[in-house]
């Protein structure tokens, strides 16, 4: 799904929280959108349906934050925390 349209659900109150996972620990990170009826939902790359990944975890925390998120999950394995942007 596009940003925009994430951005649009975000704004109706379809999302519960946001996820950054590894792609691999040489790839970097991807966005999941977790919704109230736990249905998961992945940012596309704009010209594509590929997962858009990103270089640091920085960068996806800045997009979800510019979604409208405050607090971002990150899980990498066994390992899980909040971290609010």
């Amino acid at each position: 799904m596009q940003e925009r349209e994430i951005k649009l659900l975000f704004k109706a109150g379809v999302f519960d929280s946001c996820q950054a996972i590894p792609v691999s620990m040489a790839r970097g990170w991807t966005l999941k959108f977790v919704a109230k009826d736990n249905e998961v939902v992945t940012l596309d790359l704009q010209r594509s349906k590929s997962e858009r990944e990103f270089k640091s975890l920085d960068g996806a925390a800045a997009v979800a934050r510019r979604i409208g998120f405050e607090w971002l999950n990150v899980q990498i394995g066994d390992l899980k925390w909040r971290e609010k942007m």
